[in-house]
């Protein structure tokens, strides 16, 4: 789906929740609702005109057109989403070239009254051929992988456009934090389904982009390290948000330190050690936003020993989270291919984070690292560890 595509079926589901809504207020023979629906019939018409065919999926709080996650309207129609799935028993809406007035009064009655059981029976009881229901889309149907995929790489464009924002100087929108959690909730939604996506997703890999792709890659290691420990989803939800943000800070850092292909001189490392305090200060000053991902990039870098960087006071109590995003960022970073070093295998890795546990990192979380990559990898297909982004050569 092209972004124009994208832009339009975006525009028809905005049409379709005004019909529901005028609906809600005025009677069916209305001259609003008359015109909403309408104006539903119109829109469908000029989108299938062009392209056929339009699905509509429902997967929790994530509304999907064909093969594209729409983040904002997601947002906006959450309780909408809501309603279909767990009143309607809807989870699908498809319609197809052809759609006549009649069957969007129908799909107006399915959605206000629901279907009364199976969604496909519902219509064809009702004769409909241009306009389909399906039911609330079960976990192991879901199409896990491939919905887990689109969420990383939603992640990555929302990622780029807060560096965007930031680098111009412009205040971040609460929107574009918004749009970030959807992806974000998405991916753990999925992880959650099928917990072998944490290795398989975390092998994507950009040279070009490394800490927009590495900034993903901590936020399912994470979600990886906090499942083996069994946390809540509610807390793995806000883990993961620190990890997507855990290195907003380097925003603020020269382009050419961050991209210099070789090893940092003292006085370069003296501005990059700068970016746990820089990213802290940013996240602070977003309203409303949760204080974890400001916690965790402040401390990310401090080790478990205090010995790390930036300077705190004797006796700090460092955020456990930080220490799960510490492990995080370290296995990412190592197993990464960067301009001045080769990826370094899972293995040898492992043995440098054991050999650092008491040290860099909590003992407890190189254990827990350990039995996760232990079940993980004993789940993975053979080559399923060696993925890489099919974007990486994109600037």
């Amino acid at each position: 789906m092209t972004d124009s595509a994208t832009d339009q079926a975006s525009h028809v589901f905005g049409c379709l929740h005004g019909m529901v809504r005028t609906a809600a207020l005025y009677p069916r023979m209305h001259a609003l609702t008359v015109k909403a629906k309408q104006t539903l019939h119109d829109a469908l018409t000029a989108y299938l005109s062009t392209h056929g065919r339009l699905v509509y999926r429902f997967l929790g709080d994530v509304l999907v057109a064909d093969d594209r996650i729409l983040p904002r309207e997601s947002l906006l129609y959450r309780q909408f989403l809501a309603v279909c799935q767990n009143e309607r028993q809807i989870g699908s809406i498809s319609f197809i070239a052809g759609v006549e007035p009649r069957e969007v009064d129908a799909l107006l009655e399915a959605v206000t009254e629901g279907v009364g059981g199976e969604p496909s029976a519902w219509t064809s009881r009702k004769g409909l051929s241009h306009v389909l229901l399906g039911p609330p889309v079960q976990p192991e149907q879901g199409g896990g992988e491939t919905t887990a995929k689109r969420a990383y790489y939603g992640s990555i464009d929302a990622l780029r456009d807060i560096q965007a924002t930031v680098r111009a100087r412009s205040p971040l929108a609460v929107e574009q934090l918004g749009t970030l959690r959807v992806f974000t909730s998405t991916l753990l939604e999925q992880i959650l389904q099928s917990p072998a996506l944490v290795l398989r997703l975390a092998s994507i890999k950009s040279y070009d982009e490394y800490t927009l792709y590495h900034s993903v890659n901590v936020a399912v290691i994470s979600i990886g390290l906090g499942l083996v420990i069994g946390l809540p989803e509610t807390l793995l939800r806000e883990i993961a948000m620190a990890g997507m943000l855990h290195d907003v800070g380097k925003i603020a850092i020269p382009l050419e330190i961050l991209r210099k292909p070789g090893p940092l001189d003292e006085e370069e490392w003296q501005i990059m050690r700068r970016h746990p305090v820089l990213g802290a200060d940013l996240l602070s000053r977003l309203p409303g936003s949760n204080r974890l991902p400001m916690i965790v990039a402040f401390e990310h870098h401090l080790r478990f020993d205090l010995r790390g960087y930036p300077s705190v006071a004797t006796g700090w109590a460092q955020h456990p989270v930080s220490r799960l995003a510490c492990v995080a960022d370290v296995f990412d970073a190592m197993s990464s291919r960067r301009a001045y070093k080769k990826a370094i295998p899972n293995t040898d890795v492992r043995g440098f984070v054991r050999d650092e546990a008491g040290r860099t990192f909590d003992p407890r979380l190189v254990r827990v690292l350990d039995l996760m990559l232990g079940q993980l990898e004993a789940q993975a297909p053979e080559g399923g560890l060696n993925e890489r982004s099919d974007r990486v050569s994109r600037a």
